[in-house]
């Protein structure tokens, strides 16, 4: 549990952050490729209000399918980008609690060194202390 582990979860932050900046490029590219599908089923619909035309009312429905479907895709990128930024928030914070530990370590050891004695323990002398006694209790 040393720098390298406390590395290591900061590696992974960045990883993960940068997955879900990909995620976000993906997710934002599909929406407004989505807004232009519906900028274009609405000109189509306008089209269809003036001609009462079958085939305008036809591409209109196949414009929205297609929205539908880069929409839904852009859904699942956005979850995706959630999902990283999720993962780059706790590997940061157990990149933070494993330094945290590094810390208390390093001053566990320096505390036990400062107890060992230097000198050799002086020897215990034979006569033992009087020990408690019980007392009839009333």
């Amino acid at each position: 549990m040393g720098t390298r582990s406390v590395t290591v979860a900061l590696g992974l932050s960045l990883l993960f952050a940068g997955a879900a900046g990909y995620c976000y490029t993906r997710s934002d590219a599909l929406q407004v490729q989505g807004q232009w599908l519906m900028e274009r089923g609405t000109a189509q619909a306008e089209e269809y209000a003036t001609r009462l035309n079958a085939t305008a009312a036809d591409a209109q429905l196949k414009t929205f399918a297609e929205r539908r479907a880069v929409l839904e895709r852009a859904h699942r990128w956005h979850r995706g980008m959630m999902l990283g930024v999720l993962a780059a928030v706790l590997s940061a914070v157990c990149a933070y609690m494993l330094f945290l530990l590094k810390r208390l370590d390093d001053q566990l050891v320096d505390a036990m060194g400062e107890l060992r004695p230097s000198s050799p323990p002086e020897p215990v002398s034979s006569e033992r202390a009087p020990a408690l006694v019980s007392s009839a209790q009333r």
